[in-house]
Parts: C-alpha cells; sequence; structure tokens
C-alpha cells in the first residue's frame, strides 16, 4: 500500500474507534475560496483566469470536553485556470483532521465554539489536457492547519467559518504546464452550515 493510503485507514480508524464516546456530532456542508500560494497560479496553455471556488462537506465530532476529530473533503474545479489546451483541471483535498475547541455557552442550545485544526491526509492535483503529453496527475500526502468559529443559533443548527492552510510533503519536479516547482501549498477560507446532532 502507498504511505498516503496507509495514514488515511489509519487516521479514518482512529476516528471510528473514539466516535462512540462523542457529545457533538455535526456535519458541515461548505463553500470556500481558495487565496494565496499557488491558488494565484495560472497554467501556461490557460487562457482564462482560475476558479478560485471550492465546494466541501467537513463531519466530525466534538468530545464533552474541547477535543474532536473530522474528516474534511473539498473539491476545487478550474484552480490553476482552463481554456487553451487545457480542458479541464481539479485540485481536491481529503484530510482527517483533530480539533480543540471551547464550548462558550455550553453544548446545547444557542452559543459559540472557536477552534484550531490540525491534519494529515491526500492533496489531489490533475490536469486534462487536449495534449495528452501535458497531462498531469498527483496523489500526495499533505497536512492542513486551520482556525474558525462554530455559532450555534439553537440545538441543530448553526453556522461554521474558518480559514485552512495546506501544503504538500513532496515538492513538484519541473513540468511543461506551468505548475510551481517546489511544495504546493495554498489557503482556503469558506463558509457553511452547521447541522449538530
Amino acid at each position: 500500500m502507498k504511505p498516503v493510503t496507509v495514514i488515511a485507514s489509519s487516521l479514518f480508524t482512529l476516528l471510528l474507534a473514539i466516535s462512540p464516546a462523542y457529545a457533538d456530532g455535526f456535519v458541515v456542508p461548505n463553500i470556500g475560496v481558495n487565496f494565496g500560494g499557488d491558488a494565484s497560479a495560472t497554467l501556461i496553455d490557460a487562457t482564462q483566469d482560475s476558479s478560485k471556488v471550492s465546494y466541501g462537506v467537513v463531519a466530525g465530532f466534538m468530545s464533552d470536553g474541547i477535543f474532536g476529530v473530522e474528516e474534511d473533503f473539498a473539491y476545487a474545479p478550474n484552480f490553476f485556470g482552463k481554456g487553451g489546451s487545457i480542458n479541464s483541471d481539479r485540485t481536491l483535498t481529503l484530510m482527517t483532521n483533530l480539533l480543540i475547541g471551547i464550548p462558550i455557552g455550553g453544548q446545547h442550545g444557542a452559543g459559540v465554539r472557536p477552534y484550531a485544526s490540525v491534519g494529515l491526509g491526500l492533496i489531489n492535483r490533475n490536469v486534462d489536457s487536449f495534449v495528452p503529453s501535458t497531462n498531469f496527475s498527483a496523489n500526495n500526502l499533505g497536512y492542513d492547519l486551520g482556525a474558525g468559529v462554530m455559532g450555534y443559533f439553537a440545538n441543530h443548527v448553526g453556522i461554521r467559518a474558518g480559514v485552512q492552510y495546506f501544503r504538500n510533503f513532496e515538492r513538484t519536479g519541473a513540468n511543461i504546464i506551468g505548475l510551481d516547482a517546489g511544495e504546493f501549498n495554498f489557503f482556503r477560507g469558506s463558509v457553511g452550515v452547521l447541522f449538530r446532532f
């Protein structure tokens, strides 16, 4: 098995193992904006700017105290631009994050929970060109750091907003389509409706 698969499987197993102890389960469909780092890059053959928008969902739980775990998935179409010889491209992330969040106002009813997160997981990049020799695809192990706030209007619904930083451990080498060499990295700000159960 690839190291990425082993680590992702191990983290998901940890999530399942400690899930019976949860107090606050949550699901957050969200929309985000990518910025900074490689999010500002456009491929050489692209004639239109890259899309800054991402779509995602987060699912996890917070314990009776301040700790929690979550799975965070996000998909960003046209991350590097489109047009010209570029048929399509995307970046997606799948992270297992550990959370620390302090419940202000308790864990029932209205309240606020500021949080910080750190995690490991998959960062996938794919570029599909009309010139097959310039296609690019990479699945890399990466990490993310985040901070934000969960705000609850009532027992089961609220809003979550946050910012995350993503970075690969592996370097991107020289290439002919204009991807920056070095560690791939970018920021994402996101907001979504928070469902608590």
